[in-house]
């Protein structure tokens, strides 16, 4: 269930690169899957899906308004989580400029337990930054000059206007960029993109919000230049899955992106190469896919029993009671002192609770009034009430089975104790 992340300017290619990179990934399964070594790695084939954030219903001038903006990413955000599955590959295509919607993202693959990437489309010269162990998403930027963007942009407003097809498919590099000269041809792809306005193309530019790698969320980052012929599908794959692969007999006309890129990323591990792919599995039996630590961001609480509180509600009330029986029984604190069994003070037995109420003898006996329940008797029903509360405020967040009944928990049965600790703590205190 990994998630490739597609991100640069509008006009770079990045639907070009999505369809082009899903190709790619897909034909890099059917190389494995020819060879039997390669099974123990990945146990069956992921199914490579393109989540699109434009429809008929979401065209590109909802970036006018914040709030058609965010009903389209709701849509975008809806279709990926939904086919994001144990067993598929999801490439999110679309400029995903906004690195708090990047965040977002990588927060719903750590969620799924999931590698994840972003692939950059623009200039600079570096390929790949950042480590990808304990990476939940993978993050590819494709690099295009911003003056390369605005001239496609005007060639789908021409097209626009004359209403016509394009006579050929229009491939991604422009024409001076080299060839792609590949064992296997890169597939090319028609232009049949919507144009922008060219107020909007300027605007969504400058609120371009680059990917950095000082950003966990954007990492690993690939980037992908626009002269490039393809993406380096062996890393991506590689940094997805956990099954390195390589060429076996190096391509001179491979761009050298793939080789900065192989010898930065492989694993250092001992590697079996399989003769009749010609491809590298790292490890040599199993997968090296990195393992998805969640976090508290990410994991989803446990569902909280409803009748917690009202259980906790029950079990201190039930001990108040027992109090309160026991001073209407014996209302003289020099009464109790004499047929306590403990000298030390007043033991009182209460339901729900192995330990007894102790009130220590110099409390009971320096009181204002003599009667364990009168007022200002250390035993009064209001101040047993307000113990009460108090003690439910500081513990309810305990009894539930939310993130906190992971440390610390209050199970039902432990109620009662509690409390009556809580009581005798209070009542020692008292005169110390």
């Amino acid at each position: 269930m990994p998630l490739i992340i597609l991100t640069g300017y509008p006009c770079s290619g990045l639907s070009y690169r999505a369809k082009q990179l899903a190709a790619l990934l897909e034909t890099t399964q059917d190389e494995l899957f020819a060879s039997t070594e390669t099974t123990a790695a990945l146990k069956s084939k992921f199914k490579v899906h393109i989540v699109p954030s434009h429809d008929s219903s979401h065209p590109r001038t909802v970036y006018d308004h914040a709030r058609t903006e965010k009903e389209a990413r709701g849509v975008a955000y809806a279709r990926a989580k939904r086919v994001l599955t144990r067993d598929s590959i999801v490439i999110l295509d679309g400029m995903n400029y906004i690195k708090g919607w990047r965040y977002q993202l990588w927060c719903e693959a750590k969620a799924a337990n999931t590698t994840c990437c972003v692939v950059r489309s623009t200039l600079p010269i570096e390929r790949v930054e950042g480590s990808m162990a304990n990476q939940s998403h993978i993050q590819v930027h494709v690099g295009t000059p911003i003056d390369q963007c605005v001239a496609n942009n005007n060639r789908r407003l021409n097209r626009q206007s004359t209403s016509q097809p394009e006579p050929q498919p229009q491939p991604l590099a422009s024409d001076s960029a080299p060839s792609p000269d590949l064992n296997q041809p890169t597939p090319s792809y028609p232009d049949t993109e919507e144009p922008y306005p060219p107020e909007l193309l300027d605007n969504l530019i400058f609120r371009y919000e680059e990917p950095s790698t000082h950003s966990r969320w954007d990492k690993p980052l690939f980037t992908v230049p626009w002269d490039d012929p393809a993406p380096p599908v062996a890393d991506i794959f590689h940094a997805l899955t956990g099954v390195a692969i390589s060429p076996a007999e190096p391509n001179p006309a491979i761009s050298s992106l793939t080789e900065s890129l192989a010898s930065s990323t492989l694993s250092s591990a001992a590697s079996v190469t399989t003769a009749r792919t010609g491809f590298t599995r790292a490890g040599g039996t199993g997968s090296n896919r990195p393992r998805i630590i969640p976090h508290q961001a990410t994991v989803q609480a446990a569902p909280s029993d409803p009748t917690a509180l009202n259980t906790m509600e029950k079990r201190t009330t039930a001990v108040v009671n027992a109090i309160r029986a026991f001073t209407q029984a014996t209302p003289s604190a020099e009464v109790a002192l004499a047929q306590s069994d403990d000298p030390n003070g007043i033991s009182i037995p209460v339901p729900d609770a192995e330990t007894k109420v102790f009130v220590p003898a110099h409390v009971a006996a320096t009181g204002t009034t003599d009667e364990l329940a009168g007022a200002g008797g250390v035993l009064a029903a209001p101040k047993l009430q307000r113990l009460r509360r108090q003690w439910i405020s500081l513990n309810r967040r305990y009894v539930g089975h939310g993130h906190g009944a992971m440390q610390g928990g209050l199970a039902a049965d432990q109620i009662g104790d509690a409390f009556v600790r809580f009581l005798n703590s209070t009542f020692g205190n008292e005169r110390d």
